[in-house]
Formats: structure tokens, C-alpha cells, sequence
């Protein structure tokens, strides 16, 4: 099997996990007891782990294979899995270890994946790497979650949901099936080429400041990746419009990322990032209206539609840099585990932003996160703004 191919393979079936279980993840703490604080408190540990554990590569001068690295990622995550159907309720008395356990599962995996595919994917084939395995994912985003919430709502207590987690328990055994006949990432590649530029050019990304863009691109993160649909199930009080919602967020971002793989020229930085930091615009509009089902599915609608062209250019962008610049395999754990460190910081200060919200506003209800919401449609910006300082003034594109 060729490298490349079992990389695919090994996303689509940890992906398909993420989209059967991570989605309902929120919903199934809410639905034990564990209130909205610890749920806050769980995202915020996860994430500040993931910044401990990508802080620690950025700094180590021999890091382990990437593909030992993503096969514990992969098994740490079917533990996590695993406790979660053994504790059943008593989960909510060990959301700290249990976000702990998730935190370091998704840096090992995630360093591992940004490694390998900085080492098997050429610079040229950058962008359609992203715009390809965005597509997959919204094909699997499209499918698993309302299938999810069709079982979970069909069955009585919590059996439901131990069915999502079991399911998404035997994919992610196939994923390490997978990584297992795995051979060792090569310690040298290619020199790949800078994308948009003639080949002789040097690369022209500078490096500090596209990871101010990945901490803007994380402050951003920090609240859409959970909330949006902690507070849509919260208040339709149904697994299957939380399905529902989160197919639709992937239907749209994948219609998005295959248009920009289908067409390159529609990816034209000064055009395709202003359009999306104005798509996010309309986002403050909910800070007007009432926090509904209807509102929360237009929020979707607009954040699913802004969030690719970011996504593709950051992320060649840092594959261009991290692979073309340090050609071997432990110098590219660091500077991959550097980006990381600054986009899930990114997303802590967001969740603490919150937190401090909920605990220090007596009157702060449920209603009120739309306020929250709105205002982190104004992120983009950030974005826009730091990205423009990696290409440099000059940049004609």
C-alpha cells in the first residue's frame, strides 16, 4: 500500500469516529449532569493539554517516530472511548482526567498526521491535499452525525449513545490496524516547491507571523468548535437536529473545499480571505435576535461557508514551511508541534474568555451566549489581517 493511500485511509476511518461520537460528546455530558461549567472546563483542559503536549515537541531535539506517535494517538483515543462505555453517567465525576485523556490522544495523532503529510505530500499537491481530505470529511460529516442522532434518539437512557461509542471504538481499531503496517516516514524528502511562485523563488512564508494567523484562526475555533452545538441541543432538546446541524455544517464546507480543489483559481488569497472575513459579517446579526434552533442553523450556515479558504491557506501554507524548510523528521515535529502550541492557544483563551463570562456575571444566562457568538464573527478579521503579514506586503497575490 502506498504511504499516501494508507494516510487517507487512516483519516477517513479516524474521522468517521470524530463524526459518529466527538459530535455528541457535548450532549452526552449535558445529558448525565455535568453541567455547563465542567463542559467549558472539559474543552478548556483538552485544549491546554494539547498545548502542553505540542510545547513538549517544539522543544525535544529527537522526537519518536510520527507513526508511533500516531499509532498512541489512536489507541489513547479508543481508551478514552472505551471508559466513556464502562463509566457510563459517573463520566461527569471524571470529565478532568477523561479531557486529559482526549487532549494528549488528539496531539499524538494530530502531530503524527501534520508530520506525515508535510513528509509524503508535495508542496505542489498541497492545496488538493487540503481541499481533497476537506471534501472526505464532509462526505463522512454528511452521513455519521444524523445517523448518530437517528440511534441515540431511538433508544432509551444513555444505550444510544454507548452505540455511537462503540462504533466509533471498532473504526478507530481499524486505524490502528492501519498504522501499524506503517514504515517509518523518510528522514529526508524532495525539496518541494513554493506554491504560486516560480520555482527559483525562496518560499514566501514568513513563519512568525503565520502563526499569529494560526492563534487568530484558534481564538476563532475555541468557541465554534463545541458551543454552537452544546446550545443547539440545549435548546431543541433533540440528538437528531444536533445530526441534522452538524451534516449541514459539513455538507457546506465540503461543497466549498471541493469548488477551491476544483477550481484553484477561486483560492486567489487577496480575494477568496476578504470574502470569507465578510461572510462572517452577518454572524453579529444574532446578537439581536433570540437564541433559537433557527438562529443557531444560520450561524452554522455562515461559519461553514467563511472557515475553508482560511483553513486551505493556513494550512499549505504551514505544510510548505514545516516541509520545505526542515527536512528531517524530528525538525518537523517541532515546528509542527510549535503551530499547534499557538493555534490551541488560541482556542483556550476563547473557552477562558467564556468561562469568565459565566462565573463572574451573576445575570449571565442561557440566552446571552448569543452575544458571545456574534462577536466571534468579527475573528476572521484577525485572520485576514495576520495572514496578510505572512506573504509580506509585496506579494502580488
Amino acid at each position: 500500500m502506498k504511504p499516501v493511500t494508507r494516510l487517507f485511509l487512516i483519516t477517513t476511518s479516524w474521522t468517521l469516529a470524530m463524526f459518529v461520537a466527538s459530535n455528541f460528546l457535548s450532549a452526552w455530558f449535558w445529558d448525565i449532569g455535568t453541567g455547563l461549567i465542567p463542559i467549558i472546563g472539559f474543552y478548556s483542559i483538552l485544549f491546554a493539554i494539547m498545548i502542553a503536549s505540542f510545547g513538549t515537541a517544539a522543544k525535544l531535539r529527537k522526537a519518536p517516530p510520527s507513526v508511533t506517535l500516531m499509532a498512541l494517538g489512536i489507541i489513547l483515543n479508543a481508551v478514552f472511548l472505551g471508559l466513556l462505555l464502562v463509566l457510563r453517567g459517573a463520566s461527569r465525576h471524571y470529565y478532568i482526567p477523561l479531557a486529559v485523556l482526549d487532549g494528549t490522544s488528539a496531539s499524538f495523532y494530530w502531530l503524527a498526521l501534520y508530520v506525515l503529510a508535510s513528509s509524503w505530500v508535495r508542496s505542489d499537491q498541497a492545496r488538493w491535499y487540503n481541499s481533497w481530505t476537506g471534501t472526505l470529511e464532509a462526505i463522512l460529516g454528511l452521513l455519521a452525525p444524523p445517523l448518530s442522532g437517528w440511534l441515540i434518539a431511538s433508544f432509551v437512557g444513555l444505550q444510544g449513545y454507548r452505540l455511537v461509542f462503540a462504533i466509533a471504538f471498532v473504526s478507530l481499531l481499524g486505524a490502528f490496524v492501519l498504522i501499524l503496517g506503517a514504515v517509518k516516514a523518510p528522514d529526508t524528502q524532495v525539496a518541494p516547491l513554493p506554491l504560486d511562485r516560480p520555482s527559483g523563488d525562496p518560499v514566501p512564508y514568513r513563519w512568525r507571523a503565520l502563526l499569529w494567523s494560526f492563534a487568530a484562526l484558534g481564538l476563532r475555533d475555541g468557541i465554534y468548535f463545541f458551543l454552537p452545538n452544546l446550545l443547539l441541543f440545549i435548546v431543541s432538546h433533540s440528538t437528531i437536529w444536533l445530526g441534522i446541524f452538524s451534516a449541514t455544517e459539513s455538507g457546506l464546507m465540503g461543497a466549498v473545499f471541493w469548488a477551491l480543489g476544483r477550481w484553484p483559481q477561486l483560492n486567489h488569497r487577496s480575494q477568496s480571505l476578504w470574502l470569507a472575513a465578510a461572510l462572517s459579517l452577518p454572524a453579529l446579526a444574532l446578537a439581536v435576535l433570540p437564541l433559537t434552533t433557527s438562529t443557531l442553523f444560520a450561524l452554522g450556515i455562515v461559519v461553514s461557508l467563511a472557515y475553508p479558504p482560511f483553513k486551505i491557506s493556513l494550512e499549505s501554507s504551514a505544510l510548505v514551511a514545516i516541509g520545505g524548510n526542515h527536512r528531517t523528521e524530528s525538525a518537523m515535529i517541532r515546528r509542527t508541534g510549535e503551530k499547534e502550541v499557538w493555534i490551541n492557544s488560541g482556542r483556550v483563551i476563547s473557552l477562558v474568555f467564556v468561562l469568565s463570562l459565566v462565573l463572574w456575571l451573576p445575570h449571565f444566562h442561557l440566552g446571552d451566549f448569543r452575544f458571545v457568538l456574534a462577536l466571534w464573527g468579527l475573528t476572521p478579521i484577525a485572520i485576514l489581517l495576520t495572514f496578510r503579514q505572512t506573504l509580506g506586503e509585496s506579494d502580488p497575490s
